[in-house]
């Protein structure tokens, strides 16, 4: 569960292409997607970046005109050296040649850039080996994603173009000095001839780029797994995780998402839909638009004295998941809490705790997922009685229960935890979120 819990969370990051980090709570500390923490796998798209320039650069690549002396036996091909001639005849006649020459400052920059590049990521790679991240996946998807930038990068190193050069640029990037001259004098260059140097400029500029992500990459890449720290979550925390997660891919794929955002606080995801309207995701936090019935409540003790009004309202619940759709200025709210359990006792309860959640926070829809319910020790007679619904409803991965003329829904996802119930999990969850947005 934690290795395909991080697996998808890293799908929906890269899909939705989230420049910003995203907190999500975890009781005493956050569980962080994205940022420095995650760029063994976002410097992929720097490395394509370089992919364009390169391309750029080899179709209007610099070439530098210049003369060679040569003796040539047979048909004279270039200008004939007059002053030459009586030492070479009659066996040959010296001639002076127009050539041209690929080994310029830019183009060795060029070289030398990728060269560096492809050495720095195979360091890595044999770092990251050694670091032996947890959970496992998370090493492996990052060297997996370290390996199709090692692949690019050889692509490009091996250009017809560029492979005359690779000797020389190998041994410049190995020597930080002559490569930190190199990058100098092609910069000044470019500034005398900003036309002629239009395409290396952006070489320049994502030199630095990519030197510093890698610089990062290598500081963070044993940070990885303590920042998401998938690893070290309870079941019932790693559940609730994982069932956001299918939650969060059901939305994805049933309003059709390609592009999120993350507010200031880094605490929820926010969605802009072609139709003017917007979605909010919220994961273990209260929207301060979202209010409980209890915010507004008194309370007294039942013997003298009235109780601080601050104390009543710290009783309200914190749903799992709240989402917030606003639309022409109407708003929805969707409520969804995840219970780790197969036993039907427990699962009663938090049926009990879903319904109250819907009224306390005046909610269009609250939904319960948790996996199909097995365990019959325990329970009381409200157990018994309810037990067989909660059985039936397996047959069709949960149920959807209309609460009032209202339009109220509340709902019960079965959702197992493996990667089998998957598929079948997210098709129930896009239909809840059909029904309730």
């Amino acid at each position: 569960m934690s290795e395909f819990t991080w697996k998808m969370l890293l799908g929906l990051h890269d899909k939705l292409k989230l420049r910003k980090k995203l907190r999500l709570r975890n009781v005493d500390r956050d569980i962080v997607i994205g940022g420095d923490a995650e760029e063994a796998i976002k410097l992929l798209y720097a490395v394509y970046d370089l992919s364009y320039v390169v391309r750029e650069i080899l179709r209007r690549i610099q070439v530098e005109l210049f003369e060679e002396l040569e003796i040539s036996r047979g048909s004279a091909r270039g200008r004939v050296i007059t002053g030459l001639v009586a030492k070479h005849l009659p066996v040959a006649i010296p001639v002076k040649r127009t050539k041209l020459r690929l080994e310029t400052p830019a183009n060795l920059l060029l070289a030398a850039t990728l060269a560096e590049i492809h050495a720095r990521l195979l360091e890595l790679i044999s770092h990251l080996q050694q670091t032996k991240l947890e959970p496992k996946i998370l090493g492996e998807l990052a060297e997996r994603r370290l390996r199709d930038l090692i692949g690019r990068c050889e692509y490009l190193l091996y250009e017809p173009v560029l492979r005359p050069l690779l000797a020389r640029a190998r041994l410049i990037a190995a020597d930080n000095r002559s490569l930190t001259e190199l990058e100098k004098t092609v910069s000044i260059d470019a500034l005398r001839r900003p036309r002629e140097y239009r395409a290396y400029l952006r070489l320049l500029k994502l030199r630095k780029h990519l030197r510093k992500k890698l610089h990062l990459l290598k500081e963070e890449i044993t940070k990885l797994g303590e920042k998401l720290c998938i690893g070290e979550l309870s079941l019932d925390k790693l559940y609730e995780l994982y069932g956001f997660t299918l939650l969060l891919k059901a939305l994805v794929e049933e309003l059709k998402l390609t592009n999120g955002d993350v507010t200031e606080d880094e605490r929820a995801l926010i969605f802009e839909l072609k139709n003017g309207s917007n979605v909010r995701v919220y994961y273990n936090v209260l929207p301060n638009d979202v209010e409980s019935r209890l915010a507004r409540s008194k309370a007294e003790g039942l013997i003298d004295g009235e109780l601080a009004r601050e104390l009543v309202r710290r009783l309200h619940g914190i749903p799992d998941t709240v989402i917030i759709k606003n639309s022409n200025g109407e708003k929805r709210k969707f409520l969804v809490e995840y219970k780790y359990t197969r036993s039907y006792n427990y699962l009663v309860q938090a049926r009990f705790k879903v319904l109250a959640y819907l009224y306390e926070f005046n909610a269009d829809c609250a939904v319960l997922v948790a996996p199909t319910p097995r365990v019959e020790e325990g329970g009381d007679e409200e157990t018994s009685l309810h037990k067989g619904f909660y059985s039936e409803i397996a047959k069709y991965q949960g149920a959807t229960i209309w609460i009032d003329s209202n339009g109220k829904v509340l709902a019960v996802i079965y959702a197992d935890p493996n990667e089998n119930a998957v598929d079948s999990s997210i098709k129930a969850m896009e239909k809840i979120i059909k029904l309730a947005l």
